[in-house]
């Protein structure tokens, strides 16, 4: 698939402190996440006007307004946590996550799995293809 993408979460706590979190997935999956601690007020979303959503210039868009102020705000902030997700730390959360859309995807398809023929990503994916190399 090759898709990616970067969220930016932020939340302002009682103490007036904002916590900021940023997780990067590939193909849906968490490689990496960190952590921010700021003391500066974040922008809010609702004072975006549609003029800078209509613009056809990129450098007066709206995202380019909010990165610019994340990346200085985050960039001043205290890091309080990052890491790379490991391969074996997405296999241990397969059970909770992602079987849950498997379950779904299969009865929207109205198949069936053998879900004792996988444990993690790499054996679903291996069992996946097996069955469209059948067909």
């Amino acid at each position: 698939m090759n898709e990616s993408s970067i969220t930016i979460r932020w939340e302002k706590n009682s103490d007036n402190c904002t916590d900021i979190s940023v997780n990067g997935d590939i193909d849906y999956q968490t490689y990496f996440r960190e952590s921010f601690l700021s003391l500066d007020s974040l922008p809010p979303l609702y004072d975006l006007r549609e003029d800078k959503t209509k613009s056809e210039s990129a450098v007066k868009s709206a995202t380019i307004s909010l990165l610019t102020q994340l990346i200085d705000i985050i960039g001043k902030s205290n890091k309080t946590s990052g890491q790379i997700i490991s391969e074996r730390e997405r296999d241990s959360k397969f059970p909770f996550t992602d079987l849950i859309v498997i379950r779904k995807f299969a009865q929207i398809v109205g198949i069936d799995f053998d879900e004792r023929r996988f444990r993690n990503r790499r054996e679903f994916r291996m069992y996946f293809q097996s069955l469209f190399n059948k067909v």
